[in-house]
């Protein structure tokens, strides 16, 4: 394509300097697309950009900046916002379209403009940011570290997305075996200071399931990574070491609290041995002679968390058919907003169980619930149910019979149910119990 050299020159000291001090009579430039090279020359012939389209904006972009045109990247600043940032229905589509722009314009032009009105805009428009940021990462282990940064900016001070996103991460992808590059990535990349003074319970979390998942390797780039994303939460001069001989010291601490060995799941331990999660408001019991260390509910009572995480542990004696243990679970919210969801528990035979996680409210007729998987077919069962930020777990005897992912469900639901699957990952405020067993169900006793 033939150009003026002096036109050009005026508008670009950069194609000023290649023409006039370099003596330079052509530019390569295969890099862009003919009909972004069209609009960028025309632009400036005329000194307007009225070519200017989205499918061809990152590479005129992307040309006003490698040469300096700067009355051009102004039209470009300009064009983003009215156009681009312009979403149709909240299409996540178009947000996700927005939000490439922007991230590869900050990766390789140190464009940052871009990234703040992307930013300001969603937050603007109530685009909720953890289901976005939640899609925007799905296939993490081949994410792009450009994007892991892009998603770093759009959490900014809401940095608990980031972490349930790492921790379901490397629950459920790598199955708690080990870290991989983008994971490792992601821990020196997060703002440790900001995410424990904003949420320090699940930093807390984070932080203890790292260290846990780290005493695995044998490699001293992880153990250093770690180290240092740990370093603030731990005493002076803790060590990964010392950590772990905490770690096992805990374990040993809960298998000797009953006669049944709950293991070393890592949602259950504490680095700090701070197990006791859950306090019980009312202290009525039934006294008729219960197993010392267990305690007999009353329906309905109700019991406060000390802690962001829900551990229980309930014993079922004998079989009871079709009765039945529910957990209504208040989920705080925005502005002390609140969602309740409930998780229920029916038993059908010695090994057939029944569950439901409700997304609305009052659970469907439980002849359409789904069974829990391999229930062990014993009399006396030990339950432990964990409720984390990233999923509900169930483990009965040792036996992982429920592990329901929160996070998978908001990316695989539709666009209207996604917010109710992911009100469940919230904090929770208070916790309500009732059974309809009559004689065979326990408590753990707090102590």
């Amino acid at each position: 394509m033939r150009t003026n050299s002096m036109i050009m020159s005026l508008n670009s000291p950069v194609i000023e300097n290649l023409t006039t001090d370099l003596a330079q009579t052509s530019l390569e430039m295969d890099d862009f697309t003919r009909p972004a090279v069209a609009c960028f020359v025309e632009a400036m012939y005329t000194g307007e950009a009225d070519k200017l389209e989205k499918d061809i904006f990152e590479d005129v972009n992307k040309m006003a900046h490698v040469f300096d045109v700067s009355w051009l990247t102004k039209r470009c600043l300009k064009f983003y916002k009215s156009d681009i940032m312009n979403f149709e229905d909240d299409s996540y589509e178009d947000i996700l379209f927005a939000c490439e722009i922007a991230s590869k314009a900050h990766y390789h032009l140190n464009q940052t403009k871009l990234v703040n009105c992307f930013v300001k805009t969603i937050a603007s428009r109530g685009v909720d940011k953890g289901i976005f940021v939640t899609r925007y990462l799905a296939g993490f282990a081949s994410v792009p570290k450009r994007k892991i940064d892009m998603a770093l900016m759009i959490a900014r001070d809401s940095l608990d997305i980031i972490g349930n996103c790492l921790m379901a991460y490397l629950s459920f992808v790598l199955e708690c075996k080990s870290f991989d590059e983008n994971s490792l990535y992601l821990l020196q990349k997060l703002n440790t200071q900001n995410f424990r003074n904003t949420f320090p319970v699940k930093f807390k979390q984070l932080t203890n399931f790292v260290v846990s998942l780290s005493l695995q390797s044998d490699c001293a780039e992880e153990t250093a990574i770690v180290e240092n994303f740990v370093k603030d939460n731990v005493q002076a001069n803790e060590s990964i070491n010392d950590l772990k001989e905490k770690q096992e010291s805990a374990v040993k601490t809960l298998e000797s609290k009953d006669t049944y060995n709950y293991g070393a799941d890592y949602c259950n331990i504490d680095l700090n041995a701070e197990t006791e999660n859950l306090t019980h408001k009312t202290s009525a019991t039934n006294t008729d002679d219960p197993e010392l260390g267990w305690i007999m509910p009353i329906s309905s009572s109700s019991s406060s968390l000390s802690e962001d995480g829900f551990l229980l542990r309930l014993k079922t004696t004998g079989y009871e058919r079709e009765k039945k243990i529910r957990f209504d679970f208040i989920l705080g919210g925005v502005g002390g907003s609140e969602h309740r969801r409930c998780f229920i528990m029916e038993c059908r035979t010695l090994d057939l169980w029944r569950y439901y996680i409700s997304r609305y409210g009052s659970p469907l007729e439980s002849a359409s619930w789904p069974y829990l998987e391999n229930v062990p077919s014993v009399q006396v069962k030990h339950w432990t149910i964990t409720k984390t930020s990233v999923n509900l777990t169930v483990v009965c005897n040792g036996v992982t019979v429920l592990n329901f992912n929160f996070l998978s469900k908001i990316m695989n639901s539709k666009a209207d149910e996604r917010q109710f699957w992911f009100n469940w990952s919230k904090s929770c405020v208070s916790i309500k119990f009732e059974a309809t067993f009559e004689k065979s169900l326990l408590l753990e006793k707090r102590r």
